[in-house]
């Protein structure tokens, strides 16, 4: 499984939370989706906050050729990093 990294840099895991880009709305809000990380067939996916038996999409499918999703931030992580 490739790895894949947020806006920030940080390696994104499963079960990490997501705050993706999703549209500029009226007086130029920006408006967000947050979605949860899960391993579907080897490959991360982003699957919705509620329930998770909704659709998915392949995080590797958004990410540019550096691995690296630009409109994506970790806003909840489960995992600690270590020094």
């Amino acid at each position: 499984m490739k790895k894949l990294y947020d806006q920030k840099g940080k390696e994104i895991h499963e079960f990490d939370v997501l705050k993706i880009f999703h549209y500029i709305g009226a007086r130029r809000k920006k408006c967000y989706m947050y979605k949860w990380v899960r391993i579907i067939d080897g490959t991360l996916a982003g699957m919705h906050l509620t329930d998770g038996t909704g659709g998915y999409f392949w995080l590797k499918a958004i990410a540019d050729k550096d691995e690296k999703l630009v409109n994506a931030e970790i806003v909840q992580s489960y995992w600690v990093e270590s020094d």
